[in-house]
């Protein structure tokens, strides 16, 4: 009862305070920018807008900046939304920035981060030369994203004076009856605080769910023939929605732009042509907006142009099929380039991949190259308790170099491309060669 007593008289000379501060805040995540060209010159820009925020928005009343630390403890535990106060928001701005001569292009994302819907969405641009002006209007912006989402002061004084007009009088509200509404929610709190202070000292324990129980002279908790997260019918949809965006990454997760070979007569063998040939290779871009927006992880990890997302399986049912396709890597594809001639059969095979069984494969019928210069941009791992997905959000310029006989150069009328799943590739390259 003493202990009531005092934990009270410290609550109530705060009650004053708290009435008066207490409030819904907009806690914002600012994580460093991505830097899409990964033009080395400029990536300090990635964490210098970030530095330029947070110096120009510390002072916004009720908005509260986070960084990434504090956007992966709120992944990794979402019990800490709880300790806000009530009604606050939470939002993660995501920015990628490019630029081509001087002109500095920014992509700006606020994601609402209790349902991962994008809440507004902005372009801004400005000259490298002047970063002061683009840091006032990537400021700007930022503030006009985050408008509809503060509260708004309404104790700010109008130049013009009001207009009086006779009105009855009402009751005003004191401190005295604020504090009264608010004694129940303390007293709620100090029953919690006290019971915290017990748990500490070990005047009281957990509450037992009836879960162990006593074995002779051993008290065992069974935790049944596996300790991992059984099927639960409320992952259902997480499930399906999870399901859905992998078969997607896993089937065809790349973009491919392919430019015109060019054909030069090789110097030191006039029987010859060399033939040059540029591919970039890049995911998809809706690949990792889907896995932003739409499906529920539990951590979020980024570094540059690497992003990382973890799945705890207390959340989803994955099956022992998709468990045995990553274990097996039964998701990884090699490219393929065909150059066909006019009957649409291939005079020349590259073949990009790190396999030396596969390098060692010789041909009689077409031209047969292998090298090793596509590397994957996504990648997945699972284990007993989670899933991981990774994923590297930059495009890889490649350029293939070859000589060619020049009847077989002049019989070319088509390049083509095909991702071959790992395990299917020497069986498709046997039934070419």
């Amino acid at each position: 009862m003493l202990m009531r007593t005092s934990i009270k008289s410290i609550i109530s000379g705060m009650t004053l305070f708290t009435v008066l501060q207490a409030g819904p805040s907009v806690y914002l995540y600012i994580i460093k920018f991505d830097n899409v060209t990964q033009e080395s010159s400029i990536d300090w820009l990635g964490q210098g807008f970030v530095d330029m925020l947070n110096a120009k928005l510390t002072d916004v009343s009720k908005l509260r900046l986070q960084d990434q630390h504090d956007l992966e403890a709120i992944m990794n535990n979402r019990s800490l939304l709880l300790h806000q106060p009530r009604g606050s928001r939470n939002f993660l701005l995501l920015g990628k920035f490019e630029r081509k001569l001087d002109d500095i292009k920014i992509n700006l994302q606020l994601v609402d981060i209790a349902t991962w819907k994008e809440a507004d969405r902005r372009k801004i641009s400005g000259n490298y030369n002047e970063v002061s002006e683009l840091n006032l209007k990537l400021t700007l912006t930022v503030e006009t994203m985050l408008t509809s989402f503060i509260p708004v002061d309404k104790k700010k004084k109008s130049i013009y004076p009001e207009f009086s007009i006779d009105k009855s009088p009402t009751k005003k509200s004191s401190i005295f009856s604020d504090t009264k509404d608010v004694s129940r929610d303390i007293d709620m709190a100090i029953d919690e605080l006290e019971k915290s202070m017990d748990l500490v000292i070990g005047a009281r324990s957990l509450p037992s769910k009836d879960e162990s129980f006593k074995e002779g002279e051993e008290w065992v908790l069974d935790l049944g023939n596996s300790s991992q997260p059984s099927y639960n019918p409320e992952n259902d949809a997480n499930t399906l929605m999870l399901t859905n965006v992998l078969d997607d990454l896993m089937s065809s997760p790349y973009n491919v732009n392919i430019k015109k070979p060019t054909f030069e007569y090789d110097e030191e063998n006039t029987k010859k042509m060399n033939v040059n040939l540029q591919i970039e290779y890049s995911l998809k871009e809706h690949v990792i907006s889907d896995m932003l927006k739409s499906l529920p992880y539990t951590g979020l990890k980024q570094t540059g142009s690497l992003m990382i997302f973890d799945f705890n399986k207390e959340k989803f049912n994955l099956s022992d099929a998709l468990h045995e396709k990553i274990r097996y890597g039964q998701y990884r594809a090699i490219p393929v380039i065909s150059f066909l001639n006019e009957f649409k059969k291939p005079v020349v095979l590259i073949v990009d991949t790190p396999e030396a069984a596969i390098h060692q494969l010789e041909s009689a019928n077409v031209h047969y190259f292998t090298v090793h210069k596509f590397s994957p941009l996504i990648d997945f791992t699972i284990g007993g308790w989670s899933l991981q997905v990774a994923m590297e959000s930059v495009k890889i310029p490649v350029t293939y170099t070859f000589s060619l006989p020049i009847p077989t150069a002049d019989s070319i009328r088509r390049v083509s491309l095909k991702f071959v799943p790992e395990t299917e590739l020497s069986s498709f390259l046997q039934s070419l060669l």
